[in-house]
């Protein structure tokens, strides 16, 4: 059964999602509701298991060149529990650097960071093949993006706002944009730095009297690492909302092709088309090519606006081919991680435990 929210507690959703970062003072003033609410509300979503609040880090924070997504379409006689049995998903579903993963009896999509190309082929290359081996693939699709020219959109705010329909006039524009590492030998992280960043990403939610007191790093200096990796975008803060608790029968994923010869507005144009289609959660754009999801209410008005914006950006000679789109119903999922913590600890090397 899905869960009520009143008006009030839809905009504190809207808020934490918009302004992950911000206080309880700050979050009233932006988006009008009284603090007590926020409070309460909160603590309703914390009881429900709505909403987690994330430290994200960038590629360059951990020495990443890459991000990579794999779409899979599995066979009838390979469903979730068969390969939910196999040594071969907890390789895959336990491996460090698989960040996200999402499946269904008939697909998953995952994402993972790497050090290079080769670092990724080295590790999931054999996971996968013996995945052939066990005849459970139909179809597979690598794209691969590498954060140095690749810009990040994080949707969630808006997926709030058009899910419930509140007409907010504060609604992020803003892509990330990329960052080409800059190396430094002030720049280089420190062991200090490298324990502070994995025990911000492991526990977004403590104090930073909690994370001194885990790490053995004095008070006043979590408290400088924590600004300074924020304000340097070497981590950035996310709302991961469990929509199936709230709203919404289907989340589909999508990767689009560009037609060469395309400048950033062609891209931009393509981006914005997609976030009409359904409710966005998130995209990633790089020239050429875009990779993203977004929710939807049903199937019928996915499938209406979807072929309206296609033909519009067909007509205007942006994309030649349909995309690659994997629609999930919500009821259907079977698997979902979004775990960013053992990927830091692997990349950055980090041996402590905390």
């Amino acid at each position: 059964m899905q869960l009520k929210l009143t008006s009030k507690e839809r905009l504190v959703l809207y808020g934490l999602a918009r302004y992950p970062g911000f206080s309880d003072i700050d979050l009233a003033s932006n988006i009008g509701v009284d603090r007590s609410t926020i409070f309460k509300s909160k603590r309703k979503f914390r009881d429900w298991k709505l909403i987690k609040l994330l430290n994200v880090p960038s590629g360059e924070a951990v020495g990443a060149e890459i991000l990579t997504s794999v779409f899979v379409k599995y066979k009838p006689t390979a469903p979730f529990e068969v390969r939910a049995a196999s040594k071969a998903y907890q390789d895959w579903t336990s491996y460090p650097n698989c960040v996200s993963h999402i499946a269904t009896d008939t697909d998953s999509i995952s994402a993972f960071y790497s050090k290079s190309l080769t670092d990724f082929r080295v590790n999931f290359d054999p996971i996968i093949d013996e995945y052939f081996r066990n005849d459970y693939v139909e179809d597979i699709h690598y794209f691969h993006y590498p954060f140095q020219v690749s810009s990040y959109s994080t949707d969630a705010a808006i997926a709030v706002n058009s899910l419930f329909e509140l007409a907010r006039s504060d609604l992020p524009q803003e892509v990330i944009p990329p960052k080409a590492p800059v190396i430094t030998e002030d720049s280089r992280l420190t062991e200090k730095d490298k324990l502070t960043l994995y025990a911000f990403v492991k526990y977004p939610m403590l104090s930073d009297l909690e994370l001194s007191r885990r790490t053995g790093i004095s008070r006043p200096t979590i408290s400088g690492k924590r600004t300074k990796f924020f304000q340097s975008g070497l981590l950035f803060r996310e709302a991961y909302i469990d929509w199936q608790k709230i709203c919404c029968e289907l989340l589909s994923f999508y990767h689009v092709t560009i037609r060469h010869g395309h400048d950033r507005e062609d891209l931009s144009k393509v981006y914005r088309a997609f976030r009409n289609v359904g409710a966005p959660l998130f995209s990633i754009l790089q020239p050429g090519e875009i990779f993203g999801a977004f929710l939807s209410t049903g199937y019928p008005q996915l499938k209406s606006r979807l072929d309206a914006e296609l033909r519009t950006l067909s007509a205007e000679g942006l994309i030649t081919k349909r995309p690659m789109l994997v629609i999930m119903p919500l009821s259907e999922i079977k698997a979902s991680k979004i775990d960013y913590a053992p990927m830091v600890a692997k990349m950055l090397e980090v041996g402590k435990e905390i």
